[in-house]
């Protein structure tokens, strides 16, 4: 069985392998052939989104049959290329990846992750936590302890700046381009109310913008369903007069109240997913970390 099992598992690139972040914030973890436990999963997805948090540390942790080469180095760094992971203000990217079947496992740590876990860290964390596990089938503890070991260099490491800090920025330029979007939205409706005034003050017969209303009443039909308004404007200047008429839907309602409406559910209705989808900060990646097989 265990035979057949591996037969039809899928071997993955750089460019089919799932990354769940990018569908949800808080999944860090790719784990596409369930090799590792749900618990395991929730519990490494907790911690990496509480490192990435406090200290900026972006991670991908993927744990798969095999990958096409077997080469876990080559394809972390292409990972790094293809996603950008990690922020381009302190390139604190982090991928963790671990071939079962292949039986190797890689730490590719970000330029600016390299002085809080250089090269002989990875390496040690690998020998002292990860390997032994590794070497007794159990991938649930090799994965848990390797980013316990990781999250303690890191929260020792007082020059990482959390990703909030970096929201904060993010958000205050939002919320400008929101404020501009609004400003420029109020603009246009003052500037659709002056011309429709302009036109209805606007007189045929001497052309000067003269019109003014002088009265206005309706009438009801019932069997059609229309309120039509009469309205009658006479030019100050020559005193022509002129009447306007426009009707009104007794049941749904028009003009005013219908772009009221509208407006609401543009900017306030609407549901959605608890969780959004995750980006990265265009991270780049020097080859620093540590890996081997088992």
């Amino acid at each position: 069985m265990i035979l057949v099992a591996a037969l039809h598992a899928a071997t993955y690139t750089p460019d089919n392998l799932p990354i769940p972040y990018l569908q949800d914030k808080t999944q860090y973890v790719s784990n596409p052939d369930g090799i590792l436990s749900q618990t395991a999963v929730d519990s490494l997805n907790l911690w990496l989104g509480e490192m990435e948090t406090a200290h900026g540390v972006q991670t991908v942790l993927a744990v798969v049959e095999r990958i096409e080469g077997g080469d876990t180095y080559e394809f972390c760094m292409a990972i790094g290329r293809k996603y950008g992971i990690g922020s381009k203000e302190q390139n604190t990217g982090l991928i963790i990846l671990l071939s079962t079947g292949d039986r190797a496992y890689y730490i590719l740590t970000g330029r600016g992750l390299e002085g809080t876990l250089p090269d002989a860290i990875c390496k040690r964390i690998e020998n002292h936590q990860m390997l032994p596990a590794l070497r007794e089938g159990d991938w649930d503890e090799a994965m848990l302890a390797t980013v316990r070991a990781i999250t303690h260099y890191v929260d020792g490491d007082p020059s990482l700046v959390g990703s909030s800090d970096f929201e904060d920025d993010d958000d205050t330029a939002a919320l400008i381009a929101f404020l501009i979007c609004m400003a420029l939205g109020v603009g246009s409706i003052c500037f659709a109310i002056w011309l429709d005034q302009r036109k209805k003050s606007y007189c045929p017969s001497c052309h000067q913008h003269k019109m003014k209303k002088i009265s206005s009443r309706t009438t009801k039909n019932k069997r059609l369903g229309l309120i039509t308004h009469h309205d009658t404007y006479r030019c100050t200047h020559c005193y022509f007069t002129k009447e306007q008429h426009w009707d009104e839907d007794i049941h749904n309602g028009t003009g005013a109240a219908a772009a009221g409406g509208a407006l609401g559910g543009s900017f306030f209705g609407g549901g959605g997913s608890s969780f959004s989808g995750g980006h990265f900060g265009g991270g780049s990646f020097g080859g620093g970390g540590a890996g081997g097989r088992f």
